[in-house]
């Protein structure tokens, strides 16, 4: 199975879908105007990722050097080593006894989705897919990751970013603690989790004291004042979305906040801080009515996710809802197109989808649970939303036309 086309046409998450379910073992390169990424697959799972902007190996050695697992000399030994014998640096690193096995494990786990996460926030590009027999990756020290997780994050990471971004809009900013570390608790991060969704993230197990997981602990250790965001990531070693989630998190509780970008502003001596402290609540306050927004649209596992809509906000809220309804509309038609790629014909109904796993049940119905309307033409199909009347709503019409099964 030969697969090539542009991103806008076929989006990224049912190319790895596609995949998946077909069980391919073969690379996806994936192009842009500002890079390469290659994604090795074996037997439908991503085993390894690449970059031309700037190899994995690099990367992986750089981070460790930044989380202090490794000293720079150490790295250029082993660069110099990997040169000379064609040695994997993993291997080299873990020989030498320079890291530990679980060291590499988890610095490659996180590089490599590092790398496939990216691209599925890329808005246009190429993709090719070369099915091979065999692929060659690091079995020792890389555990496989299935379509279906990737998809998953990869879909959630999409949905969030926006969000996010608004707060934090490029990794140079700087952020300083609010809140004073002696009045931190860390408690467990399954505690109170399903019963109480939010007491994880605002309770405290004493008062005047903010608890935190241990992961959102150690996050916020790294914020001095002086370190970018940038920075946190390559110092924790945690994936460059879960930091910005929980700084974002952090800024939202008045944790912490903003101080620049790239290096901390002085504050003369005698100043106040009282515009930088009132900041925070005012900023928190903005993002709380963005939120409740957004948040209501949202999947309710989401941790943005919130409840009820203020009176004001229920002309925003009826935009948004229709606006996410598109976006399910969107799936539903590349889901469709994946259907008649990997079965040559497309589906009976919208349902046999989902039964095939090439969407969620939540997508076959819009945000007011009313069923989307999907019927075969001659050479084709229509989808489209409804309104309460069950006529098509103006401008949900998707009508598209594919090419005869090939015999």
């Amino acid at each position: 199975m030969a697969l090539e086309g542009t991103i806008k046409d076929f989006g990224l998450p049912d190319i790895f879908q596609l995949i998946g379910l077909q069980r391919k073992t073969g690379l996806l390169t994936l192009k842009n105007d500002k890079e390469n990424v290659t994604v090795t697959f074996e037997n439908g799972m991503v085993v390894m990722a690449d970059s031309s902007s700037k190899r994995l190996e690099d990367r992986l050695g750089n981070v460790l050097v930044k989380q202090g697992k490794l000293g720079k000399e150490r790295l250029e030994e082993s660069l110099q080593t990997q040169r000379a014998t064609l040695q994997r640096l993993g291997h080299i690193l873990v020989t030498n006894n320079y890291i530990t096995a679980k060291d590499l494990k988890d610095a490659l786990q996180v590089q490599v989705s590092q790398i496939v996460f990216k691209v599925f926030r890329w808005r246009d590009g190429e993709y090719h897919f070369a099915p091979t027999d065999a692929v060659d990756y690091d079995r020792e020290n890389f555990v496989p990751m299935s379509a279906d997780f990737i998809l998953m994050e990869g879909i959630r990471m999409v949905d969030e970013w926006p969000i996010i971004e608004k707060k934090i809009p490029s990794m140079d900013i700087v952020f300083r603690v609010v809140v004073d570390p002696s009045m931190i608790e860390v408690g467990s991060a399954e505690e109170g989790d399903e019963a109480f969704p939010e007491g994880r993230r605002f309770g405290a197990a004493s008062s005047n004291k903010v608890r935190l997981t241990p992961d959102e602990e150690r996050i916020y250790r790294k914020v001095d004042g002086t370190r970018t965001v940038q920075s946190i990531i390559d110092g924790t070693g945690a994936g460059e979305f879960e930091v910005c989630r929980t700084l974002f998190d952090l800024l939202n509780r008045s944790i912490i906040s903003t101080v620049g970008r790239g290096a901390p502003r002085e504050i003369a001596p005698g100043r106040t801080e009282t515009a930088v402290s009132t900041t925070p609540a005012l900023l928190a306050a903005l993002v709380v009515l963005a939120i409740a927004a957004a948040g209501v649209a949202a999947r309710l596992d989401s941790p943005f996710a919130v409840g009820g809509i203020p009176p004001f906000l229920k002309g925003s809220y009826t935009l948004l809802l229709e606006g996410v309804s598109h976006v399910r509309l969107e799936r539903l038609d590349r889901a469709v197109v994946a259907y008649y790629l990997a079965h040559g014909t497309v589906p009976r109904t919208l349902e046999d989808l989902s039964l095939q796993g090439f969407v969620d049940r939540s997508f076959l119905k819009d945000p007011w649970a009313r069923p989307y309307h999907y019927a075969l033409t001659q050479n084709g199909y229509l989808l489209n939303a409804v309104d309460d009347g069950g006529k098509t709503a103006p401008g949900t019409e998707i009508e598209r036309a594919l090419p005869p099964e090939k015999p």
